[in-house]
């Protein structure tokens, strides 16, 4: 057997391992590169898993082809590459993310060439055309990604034209001392916190701003997003006397905060924004307010153990079987009608029997009363239909929106 079709028969094992490969590289980037974390940015999340996928393909299909390493890194690699440098990831963070890739793949590539072929001698030879090509595609891919992160990274905070007040806002949502003369904008009056992106982001925001009679301050976010504040000595009482004057640009989306007071008011708000940016992201609608998904966006920072928690109290009722649905949906409606069966029943029109028929046989699947879970199940079904959207959604809206770490966003 020649190295060329112990090569191909490597590359073929590893490609089948290539989803478990994606889902090892993105938790061990967590664990390993930890300030990933604390950027809490939905769009740098989305770029992170088609360039895990990109690069894992490339270094399939050459180690099974030639193994010529890439001109270039991948589109994937490259656009994350630039977000990463808007978000304000240190470069030397964006490299150690490939070096736990490389040294997950290696390990990956190794054990399946003990596995599948049989000679010493063959396994060696397989194993130095591999690592001098997995070696040779690294170079390739990190010099682009180097020189597209740093391209990137000049023209976001040193040519754009806002980088002044931006530089000062990122000030007063660290807490830090700075002149807020230049802002023109009031940071004693209330506040309403937005995070807009789409087609028409800053002018959605000023525009909102006429329409709740209140000044406003814009900066750029990343990724096409944009920062806003709506401002105004009466901005509680105008949104509740006249809510309809929240109004979406067509494409463009809203994510929006409560309405708080003075300058921690500013952060706060601003923060609440950007956690219902973080879910409106996943489940896109054209105005998203923070009291409506506070519970989502609070678990949202660890994806696995939302899954986990889900599985754990849904098992039982399981989507892929059929009767399972109608049991989760039975479910869903007996905790919208306050866990009452005749209004349940009339909701999903069924009489009022069948609910108690279903309720019973929640029950017996789940092993435990209703009421015993309560709670657990009552959250679990909501983040179900959050993880739905998830892992239905992709990367529907493009290079659209990402702003803010949580605490301190990169401005």
């Amino acid at each position: 057997m020649s190295i060329e079709i112990d090569l191909q028969a490597v590359a073929a094992a590893v490609r089948a391992r290539i989803p478990e490969l994606a889902s090892t590289i993105e938790q061990e980037t967590l664990t390993q590169v930890p300030e990933l974390r604390s950027k809490d940015d939905p769009v740098l999340a989305e770029a992170e898993v088609p360039s895990i996928l990109s690069a894992l393909t490339s270094i399939v299909e050459g180690l099974a082809g030639g193994r010529q390493a890439p001109e270039r890194a991948s589109d994937a690699a490259l656009r994350e590459a630039r977000v990463a440098a808007q978000a304000g990831v240190d470069l030397h963070s964006l490299l150690r993310t490939y070096r736990v890739g490389q040294s997950t793949m290696w390990d990956v590539i190794l054990e399946e060439t003990l596995r599948v072929v049989d000679s010493d001698e063959r396994r060696i030879a397989v194993l130095k055309q591999a690592s001098d090509y997995h070696y040779a595609w690294n170079n390739k891919v990190t010099e682009s990604v180097i020189a597209a992160y740093q391209t990137e990274h000049n023209a976001y905070f040193f040519r754009s034209q806002d980088r002044k007040r931006r530089a000062t806002v990122n000030d007063i949502l660290r807490g830090i001392p700075t002149d807020t003369q230049q802002l023109g904008y009031n940071l004693r009056t209330e506040h309403l916190a937005v995070v807009a992106w789409g087609r028409s982001p800053e002018a959605n925001i000023r525009s909102l701003a006429v329409a709740l009679e209140a000044r406003h301050l814009t900066v750029s976010g990343t990724s096409g997003t944009y920062l806003g504040w709506i401002g105004g000595t009466a901005l509680r009482r105008v949104l509740d006397e006249r809510p309809q004057a929240v109004k979406v640009m067509p494409e463009t989306f809203l994510a929006l905060g409560d309405v708080e007071q003075g300058i921690e008011g500013f952060r706060l708000s601003h923060r609440q924004a950007w956690q219902a940016y973080r879910v409106s992201k996943l489940r896109p609608q054209p105005a998203v307010w923070y009291v409506d998904v506070a519970l989502e966006s609070l678990l949202l920072r660890d994806r696995q153990a939302v899954r986990d928690f889900v599985a754990r109290e849904l098992a039982a009722l399981d989507e892929g079987d059929s009767r399972g649905d109608v049991l989760r949906s039975t479910l869903e409606a007996y905790f919208r009608c306050g866990q009452n069966a005749a209004s349940t029943a009339q909701a999903i029109h069924v009489h009022e029997r069948t609910v108690a028929y279903r309720l019973r046989s929640i029950e017996s699947r789940l092993g435990v009363t209703i009421s015993a879970r309560r709670d657990e199940l009552a959250v679990a079904l909501r983040l179900a239909n959050l993880l739905k959207d998830v892992e239905g959604l992709g990367d529907q809206d493009g290079d659209v929106g990402a702003g803010p770490e949580l605490e301190s966003p990169p401005l």
